[in-house]
């Protein structure tokens, strides 16, 4: 999860959807709009590796069984702070199989 952080943070979408399981899908923002395979991954996340952001760790890690949660803090220049919470369920071989990102521009950090 802190690779996903940083490579997130850092825009690298070769090391971001390296982390992914071949069949991962990934819901962002959840209820709105998911992204199945690979090739779908790579193409949202170089759309937004095309935005100037950056985020950072804004709760600890938590962690049961395959899943785990934390929650970001996104920061763009020329609006305030706000916060992102990503659930995430790995395969055997710690790969991302499902992403589920509730974003809350209102949720101001």
């Amino acid at each position: 999860m802190e690779s996903y952080i940083e490579h997130l943070g850092n825009h690298d979408v070769d090391k971001l959807v390296g982390l992914f399981a071949e069949g991962a899908v990934q819901h962002e923002p959840l209820g709105a709009q998911s992204y199945r395979g690979l090739d779908e991954i790579r193409a949202f996340d170089e759309k937004c590796a095309q935005v100037p952001f950056s985020v950072s760790l804004l709760s600890p890690i938590t962690v049961t069984g395959r899943f785990a949660a934390m929650q970001v803090r996104v920061h763009r220049d020329g609006i305030p702070d706000f916060a992102a919470t990503d659930l995430f369920e790995f395969d055997e071989n710690c790969k991302i199989v499902s992403l589920s990102v509730v974003l809350d521009p209102e949720a101001r950090v």
